[in-house]
């Protein structure tokens, strides 16, 4: 009987870690990606919902009672802006930048803020009617995120995140 020498088994499968690896690679990468947008888009989630918090908490300061017409100081008195009753609707004025500035600050646009909804006449209506609501305030804002998923799904290039925060007011 004739033995065959081990070393020519081996030498046949010589290349096939290598052909493994180059096929599993690209794989692995697609997934890196993906965890990193994934846990970019839960940071831009925790900014915003910080951020919706904030602004709420602005609002609720508000008289109890009070409209988006009103505000409590010293948020409202801030720098050489003073307070004006006359404004067509301070919440603009004074709890949007609030909201806004957060978002900046923790490293997102913070003019890419859009409250209730994306049309801002809209918005201006959902707000004035929301601040009749003697006891409770809501704030929603929507921020545009970006997905990396190229042309094949137009549709979903660009997603809205939102947070919602609600607060008794006073």
């Amino acid at each position: 009987m004739r033995e065959i020498p081990i070393q020519a088994g081996r030498k046949a499968e010589r290349g096939q870690a290598l052909l493994e690896f180059a096929m599993i690679v690209p794989m692995l990468f697609l997934m890196l990606v993906g965890v990193a947008y994934f846990a970019m888009g839960f940071n831009l989630q925790q900014v915003l919902n910080g951020a919706v918090y904030e602004g709420a908490r602005v609002w609720a300061r508000n008289p109890a009672g009070g409209s988006s017409l009103e505000c409590s100081l010293p948020k409202c008195n801030s720098g050489s802006q003073s307070w004006d009753p006359n404004a067509e609707n301070n919440f603009w004025v004074y709890i949007a930048p609030v909201v806004r500035n957060y978002v900046s600050s923790h490293g997102f646009d913070g003019d890419k803020v859009k409250f209730y909804l994306d049309d801002v006449g809209m918005a201006r209506n959902r707000v004035n009617a929301l601040s009749r609501d003697p006891e409770v305030i809501t704030i929603t804002i929507l921020y545009p995120y970006n997905l990396p998923i190229g042309n094949f799904a137009e549709k979903y290039l660009e997603v809205k995140v939102s947070a919602t925060c609600t607060l008794k007011k006073g």
